[in-house]
């Protein structure tokens, strides 16, 4: 069984999409430091009629806090914004119905960071039609490889697969101790974020639905010729 993860990011891009869909199992892990600087779990871009627009989530607090601890600042009405320029910026798509969900999404006030990239990250998976398992996990802990190991151990995966950032620091000691752990180490094939610098409801929105399933589905045929997964635990 292969194993993937990444942090909840807003609105991710292509490449998140990509990698979940070469697993059969994604975890979104909450219990690592959040980047509050110019990272992707509070903000991406999109593109409009005038060039990059940056939709970027207010939040409460240090630096010093892990992901499931963000809260998000409700005091501007970023939330209104956000939908309006989607609205926008979209106005003229076919995929009318999945701009009306997504927009919906920005109805609720929400308290914690996580909870509206995760309802984000769950929306668009089933939208998509991944069948990869989603799993919310907020206390696997670890640094790097040991991080892999035991994820794979918690959820009874073989295989850890890494998105390409993996490998400045994905050493061949790193993968011999994974080994050595009886866990298995692959990189993904394709480093489609390169390519797809937009969050991936940019190309929904502009491509169509089916464009992106073309591109985020492709080499990961062999992967489910394995058997089905049994009950996970938090899975949606």
């Amino acid at each position: 069984m292969i194993l993937t993860a990444h942090q909840p990011n807003y609105l991710p891009n292509m490449g998140f999409f990509y990698k979940m869909n070469q697993a059969h199992i994604f975890v979104v892990i909450t219990n690592l430091q959040f980047e509050k600087g110019e990272g992707w779990q509070r903000r991406h871009k999109i593109l409009g009629p005038h060039g990059d627009i940056w939709l970027t989530v207010p939040i409460k607090g240090s630096k010093m806090v892990n992901i499931k601890d963000v809260e998000i600042f409700n005091g501007k009405n970023w939330r209104n914004r956000h939908a309006q320029t989607l609205r926008m910026a979209y106005r003229h798509t076919r995929e009318r119905e999945f701009l009306k969900q997504l927009v919906s999404i920005y109805e609720k006030k929400w308290d914690k960071l996580y909870d509206l990239n995760f309802t984000i990250i769950k929306f668009m998976k089933d939208f998509l039609e991944i069948p990869t398992k989603l799993v919310l996990d907020d206390e696997v802990c670890g640094r790097k490889q040991k991080l892999f190991i035991n994820m794979c151990k918690k959820y009874g995966a073989s295989t850890f697969l890494s998105g390409m950032g993996a490998k400045d620091y994905m050493t061949e000691e790193f993968i011999l101790d994974m080994k050595r752990n009886k866990v298995g180490h692959e990189f993904v094939k394709r480093n489609v974020t390169a390519g797809y610098p937009y969050c991936a409801a940019h190309y929904i929105l502009t491509e169509g639905k089916d464009w992106v399933k073309e591109i985020i589905k492709k080499d990961a045929a062999e992967k489910f010729s394995q058997p089905a997964l049994g009950t996970l635990p938090r899975s949606v």
